[in-house]
Formats: structure tokens, sequence, C-alpha cells
């Protein structure tokens, strides 16, 4: 049996937006379409009818035609919610005034804005725009996405088209769209990280780990050293490096979700992480709203303790552990 989980919410009459659960046979059920299409059969909800759509399923952004073998990996649960949660206007059905005003920018540059409107050019890009989640001003995936395309037929227009792009909300804000869209997950590190030689046991530590845009490889060293290994979804943020501001959110947004998920600690990268999560610590919980006071340790460090060697040079956030 698969587990579905449906985002509901009516904007005329829900003051929160909740989750519906249905079971349904696992057979003959291939794509979030087939899944659709039978839980409609039982309770009719808001969604585009006759057409294919994007919605946001168990935390990847794709269209209906999404593979439920890629989606569901090891587990019999789905979740599926709109593209942009906080523009649901009827369960799956979402405003997109905000994506078509800001296609609108380029319109002294295309003939064909309305036809592009109409075929969604670039919207699954623009919604699943992790910056779009933290800054609704984010001049959009799409806008960036059309002047490279522009671009390649007028270059004469790159002066005029990357000012309008290198702006307060523009392209300093930008990050992947690796490991959020389906079939765009390739990582860029795909292989598996060596067991070190583990003298340092760290069982009944609960330990979370930050990706970036690198392969999660690193679990099996956390799960190897006997420790809980705390599966973050914001563990492949890739946090834009000149934007302070949207850095901070970003990280913050890791480290709570770590703390929130009782970790003891959490793993980062390199030491250029270690500068952010943990140097300026501080300052993302005043960017937060809350005190975090959660130790960061980068991934030699930690096969550095699991080896036996605990002198680790002191870090803003004491390492208590190692007391």
């Amino acid at each position: 049996m698969l587990e579905i989980e449906l985002f509901k919410f009516d904007s005329q009459t829900d003051y929160l937006p909740y989750y519906k659960n249905y079971r349904l046979k696992r057979d003959n059920l291939r794509t979030i379409d087939d899944v659709l299409n039978e839980v409609h059969k039982i309770e009719k909800f808001g969604r585009l009818e006759d057409e294919t759509f994007f919605v946001r399923a168990n935390g990847t952004f794709t269209d209906t035609t999404g593979t439920l073998d890629t989606l569901l990996k090891d587990s019999q649960t789905l979740r599926i919610e709109p593209i942009s949660v906080k523009r649901a206007v009827n369960d799956l059905i979402i405003d997109t005034k905000d994506y078509k005003q800001k296609l609108e920018l380029l319109a002294p540059y295309l003939t064909d804005i309305q036809e592009m409107i109409s075929e969604k050019t670039y919207m699954l890009e623009y919604y699943a725009s992790n910056t779009l989640h933290f800054k609704d001003d984010y001049i959009g995936e799409h806008v960036i996405l059309l002047v490279s395309d522009i671009l390649k037929e007028l270059p004469m227009l790159q002066e005029e088209l990357h000012q309008l792009i290198d702006c307060e909300e523009g392209l300093k804000h930008r990050s992947s769209l690796a490991y959020r869209i389906q079939n765009e997950n390739t990582p860029q590190n795909a292989d598996t990280v060596k067991i070190p030689n583990i003298i340092q046991s760290f069982e009944n530590f609960n330990i979370a780990l930050y990706c970036a845009l690198n392969a999660p490889s690193f679990e099996n060293v956390i799960k190897e050293s006997n420790a809980q290994y705390l599966d973050l979804a914001s563990k492949h943020f890739d946090i834009p490096e000149n934007s302070k501001e949207l850095s901070y959110l970003m990280a913050g947004t890791v480290l709570l979700e770590a703390l929130d998920n009782n970790a003891d600690f959490l793993i980062v990268n390199n030491k250029e992480e270690l500068a952010l999560f943990d140097g300026q610590q501080k300052a993302i919980g005043k960017t937060m709203g809350r005190e975090i006071s959660l130790p960061v340790v980068t991934q030699g460090e930690f096969i550095q303790l699991l080896e036996g060697d605990k002198n680790i040079p002191s870090h803003k956030i004491k390492l208590s552990f190692l007391d």
C-alpha cells in the first residue's frame, strides 16, 4: 500500500492548510498523475483538470508526469503539495501572479510573452528556487534563464540585459536548482567517503549533516560511528556567498532544523562553511529570532575525532562533548 499525504487549503474558507491522508494500492501507480486520478475518484480536490501541471512531491519539484520510483526511493509515503505552499489558492492550484509580473520585465525584448505565460515557460524553475522561499522580491530564475536565451539570439543586448538582472534582488541571490527538480539531481561528488579507522564511537549521539551541493556520501561515516544520523530536508541548500542576509537566513534554517530534531552537533564540508555556521552563529541567531548554540565540526574534524584525536582548534560554539 502507498500512503498519500495530500496538501489541502481553500483560501476562501480555511485559516491554515492541512494534509489529508489516503491509502492506495501501489499496483499500476507509476506517476503522480496516476495517484492524483485515484485520489480524485475517492474525493474531489483542487487541481488543474486535463493538463500536466507542477507540484512538489516528497520535497522534489516536478510535473505530474513525475515517476514514483524516483520520488519514493525506499519510502512508502508520498506527500504532494503545490509548487508554492504560500501561494496556494485551492489545494494544488496556486496564484501565479508574481511569476507573470516578473516575466513582464522582459516584455520589451519578447514578442511572444503571453504565449510564454500560457505555456508556463520556466515556471517550474521559478517556483523551485530556494531563494524565492526566503525573498519574495527575487527577480526569479525564469527571468535569468530567459535573459540567457535572448542573448544567444541578440548578443548586442548583453550590457543592457545584465543591468536588468544584476540588481539588488537579482543575480547575487541566485542559488542552484540541483537536488530540487526531478531529473536535475546530479551530485558534484558521488564518491563514497572511505571509512576511517574508528577508535571513538559516537553511540547515543544525534548527528546532522549539511552537504551543500555535494552528494550526501558522508552519511555512511556518521552511521559507521554508531551515531543516529539525522537526514535534514535542508542539507542541500545552496547558500549564496555574496549575500549576507540570505546566507544567514539559509544557514539559520539548516541550524534550526538540526536543533529542532535534537542534533548534538552538525557536520559541514569544510572550514569555509564552518566560518559561517559556527563563526557567525550568534548573528545568524539574531536574524532567525532564536538562540541556537549548536556545535559544528567539519568532515575532516569528525574523522579526526573518530580516529581518537581530540586536538580540535577552538570553535565559537564550544564542543562540549570533548570535555
